[in-house]
Parts: C-alpha cells; sequence; structure tokens
C-alpha cells in the first residue's frame, strides 16, 4: 500500500514538473491621449483584427484567445488572453501594441 502512494506521489510530481504547466498569455494596458490620436488607432486595429464588433468595440470569438479592444473619447483599452496553447495571441498583440504605442 505505501508503495503504490509513493509510486502516485512520485508521478503527479513529475507531471507537474515536465507537464504542460505553461503559463497562459494575458496582456491588459489602458492608455490615454486625444480623441483624435485614439481615433487614428482604429485603423490601425481593423488591420490587425477587422471590423469592429460594435462601434469603438473589438472582441473574438476565436478559441485559441481571448480579445476585448476597446476606444472610447480619448481612452484605449485592450485585454486579450491565451485560452489555447496557441501563442499566436502574443506575437499578434505585440505588433500592435507597438504600433498603437508609437501612435498614441
Amino acid at each position: 500500500m505505501n508503495a503504490k502512494i509513493l509510486i502516485l506521489l512520485v508521478t503527479m510530481t513529475f507531471s507537474s514538473i515536465f507537464g504542460s504547466s505553461q503559463e497562459k498569455y494575458k496582456y491588459r494596458e489602458e492608455i490615454q491621449s486625444t480623441n483624435e490620436k485614439v481615433q487614428k488607432v482604429e485603423a490601425l486595429i481593423q488591420q490587425e483584427f477587422g471590423s469592429a464588433s460594435s462601434p469603438g468595440i473589438w472582441t473574438s470569438n476565436n478559441p485559441d484567445y481571448g480579445l476585448m479592444i476597446r476606444t472610447k473619447g480619448n481612452t484605449f483599452t485592450i485585454s486579450a488572453w491565451q485560452i489555447s496553447d496557441n501563442t499566436d495571441i502574443k506575437a499578434r498583440i505585440e505588433k500592435l501594441m507597438s504600433k498603437v504605442k508609437s501612435e498614441l
């Protein structure tokens, strides 16, 4: 009985160390600027993620990641999070944010 418990503990330890304990990507930022600059950024968002779900709001129904981008007045807000093991969203957000920050 003790040998079975020991084997179970060793197995659980190895699976937690070598298993899929990869940290999922999460990103959140809010930037205040001018109305004009925030409106210019909307074109960059459309290039990367397509048309807005609602005026000034972009969301995703992609099973690999969650996305919520909002432009309202002088505020740009973005939240993105990885759902699956596909890390595509990280590269896309980094690319978008480098352009956004240079504009704002």
